[in-house]
């Protein structure tokens, strides 16, 4: 399992390398839910909802016996893909990751980012999320962080450890969206921030786009060869950080 200071260590261009962390990846999982309303911005345990339904969700989806054949796999990517697209709230999600970097983005650039930031996570996690299904969730309190965000406590209980994930949440449109997580006390959005300003310190935008559209290829690549070839990929770029 991933530790605070792995995660704080993780180079964004061994990304790939991030299947390797099986906390990392049931983190992303736990915040693709269905809409629940939020009519009542004010309601802590509307957010707490809004997590605990992705997990039922989510779990219901690789728990299902009829996606055990291999030839099933597509469609429970499918699945779990369509999730991602609707409910992970990528816009918010890129902007706090670019920060102020963002305004060095034209407006094509910054949505091809969008786009390209948002498939590059989809592959990474949903090649890998099965492994992982088994984990145990136990639910702690929601706070509200202001009108129209919350924090939500969890942990997932490991054979080995207990991991403690807070999931940040705004609400979109009159729904909670997840925005942030913290991984024992590790924001993934403030992780990620660090990575992309060191490659446009002294890179251009374009060369930012460039990486990630090499990335995704290797891991479509990747994909249409087979999990195995996925889960070795992932292993090499762990051991070059």
């Amino acid at each position: 399992m991933c530790s605070a200071s792995e995660i704080k260590g993780f180079p964004f261009m061994g990304i790939a390398g991030i299947a390797g962390y099986p906390c990392l990846v049931v983190v992303i999982i736990l915040l693709l839910v269905s809409p629940v309303s939020a009519s009542a911005p004010d309601s802590a345990d509307r957010a707490l909802d809004f997590v605990r339904t992705s997990v039922d969700q989510v779990l219901t989806i690789l728990r299902d016996p009829a996606f055990e054949e291999q030839s099933a796999k597509e469609e429970q990517r499918r699945k779990l893909r369509a999730l991602v697209d609707t409910l992970f709230d990528y816009d918010e999600i890129s902007k706090r990751t670019l920060g102020r970097n963002r305004k060095e983005f034209t407006p094509e650039q910054m949505d091809e980012f969008v786009q390209l930031f948002s498939k590059l996570m989809e592959k990474i996690y949903m090649d890998k999320i099965r492994s992982y299904h088994e984990e145990k969730i136990v639910y702690g309190k929601s706070i509200l962080l202001s009108k129209n965000k919350a924090e939500v406590e969890t942990e997932v209980i490991t054979a080995s450890k207990e991991i403690p994930i807070k999931y940040r949440l705004i609400i979109k449109n009159g729904q909670w969206k997840g925005y942030d997580v913290l991984v024992e006390g590790v924001s993934l959005v403030k992780n990620y921030r660090s990575q992309f300003n060191q490659i446009l310190r002294d890179k251009a935008p374009e060369d930012l786009l460039q990486q990630l559209r090499e990335k995704i290829n290797k891991q479509e690549d990747l994909t249409a060869r087979g999990p195995d070839k996925v889960s070795r990929s992932a292993q090499q770029d762990k051991k070059k950080i």
